[in-house]
């Protein structure tokens, strides 16, 4: 049976998402930056605007005064070798307060006629961060096709992303789910595994990036999303045996490996309408290497993890841990301590007294003296019989809790 939520029911609440998250994705100069014809670029002022956005590139050629209006729109990223001005350096100034009126994005010289811009011209797109760049050695109309075709990969990748949104926040059935699936990719096949891979360093890493099929399959999607990439893999037949080492190939081979990408793998589904379940168990298995300090993580192998996840939200999960978290922030806040940090190490030493003492360099009887104070804290909400067992699940969803996907 449908899901009650009507198509424009849906389409509203994709908006909504998009526009919570901050409006749809734009690139900007910073992302056009770290673009392979852009490598060389050097930005010589402004460097506080290179978060402006871009909406299209252009050419400024003989435009100066009022044709800079009539020629230019806010938004627009300009090129120039300064023809216009090039035997007159001080009309510089003047051409820079033009663009910034008019809201250029930014402006990049080509240094035929010039290597250096004035001082003043420094000044005032230090102060209106207006990025002023220079560079050498390279084709505009090579620019130019490389940032028309960002402009392109990351509106076909909004697109992607509504999608991904649609499936996971809009409450469908799986027939639903699976006509959604194919707006994605027609080449889908069933069975599908899920990754999801963020970069280590993300300051290096770029909003979307062009990946090349692998071995010629059509029948996967790379999606960018959450500062990190979707992979979804379907398959008409797959041997559940060796699904994990043709994921992790396949991943490899797309330059998602390990030494630079953190890694959530979901089980293997065999409907296409349960696309919703593999990719939740990506991200959950994603945030669980975040969490734990793993490279890579298998949904069907974080343990009770699986259940408490998914349960972030769940009112009593909340209240179960401000019962057992709350207490021990309170004593640390009046007293100086550090109970919280050191339940927190016990814990994931599963209870090894003398692992803890060793990561926090205290003396184990230190380290028995504060399990015996936390739990005199806490005893008002858990028997000592069960001390650990409550302890380990009250670290485990407060560990979850502050960890941002």
């Amino acid at each position: 049976m449908f899901a009650e939520h009507s198509e424009f029911d849906n389409f509203m609440l994709v908006l909504y998402l998009i526009f919570k998250r901050g409006g749809m994705m734009a690139i900007t100069i910073y992302d056009v930056l770290k673009l392979e014809k852009f490598k060389d670029f050097k930005v010589i002022a402004g460097r506080e605007g290179l978060t402006r956005k871009i909406k299209k590139i252009g050419i400024l050629d003989y435009e100066r005064d009022d044709l800079i209006e009539e020629n230019f729109v806010e938004g627009e990223f300009v090129v120039s070798t300064l023809v216009v001005i090039k035997d007159d350096i001080e009309e510089l100034y003047k051409l820079v307060e033009r663009m910034i009126l008019v809201g250029i994005s930014g402006l990049a010289i080509k240094n035929v006629y010039f290597n250096t811009i004035p001082d003043e011209v420094i000044e005032l797109a230090d102060r209106e961060n207006f990025p002023i760049m220079i560079f050498s050695n390279v084709y505009f109309e090579d620019l130019i096709t490389s940032v028309i075709n960002f402009i392109k990969q990351n509106e076909e990748n909004e697109f992607l992303v509504s999608k991904i949104d649609s499936i996971l926040y809009s409450n469908l059935d799986s027939v639903v789910i699976r006509k959604i699936a194919y707006e994605i990719n027609n080449n889908f096949k069933e069975k599908n595994i899920v990754a999801f891979c963020k970069r280590k360093d993300i300051q290096n890493s770029i909003m979307t990036e062009i990946f090349t099929n692998v071995e010629n399959d059509k029948s996967f999607k790379i999606i960018s999303y959450k500062d990190g990439y979707i992979i979804i893999n379907t398959f008409e037949k797959i041997d559940s045996d060796k699904i994990v080492g043709i994921i992790l190939r396949r991943l490899e081979n797309l330059g998602f490996n390990l030494e630079k990408y953190t890694i959530g793998i979901s089980s293997l589904y065999e409907r296409l309408g349960e696309l919703n379940y593999s990719i939740n168990e990506s991200l959950y298995a994603y945030k669980y290497s975040m969490i734990y300090k793993k490279d890579i993580s298998f949904f069907n192998q974080i343990g009770v993890n699986k259940i408490l996840l998914p349960l972030l939200d769940n009112q009593w999960i909340l209240k179960y841990h401000d019962e057992m978290i709350e207490p021990l922030l309170m004593y640390d806040r009046k007293n100086n301590t550090e109970l919280l940090n050191t339940a927190i190490k016990y814990i994931e030493n599963n209870g090894d007294i003398k692992a803890t003492s060793q990561e926090l360099f205290q003396h184990s009887n230190t380290i028995r003296y504060r399990i015996e104070k936390i739990y005199k804290i806490l005893s008002k909400n858990c028997k000592r019989e069960s001390f650990y067992e409550e302890l380990a699940l009250g670290i485990r969803i407060h560990n979850l809790l502050n960890m941002d996907l």
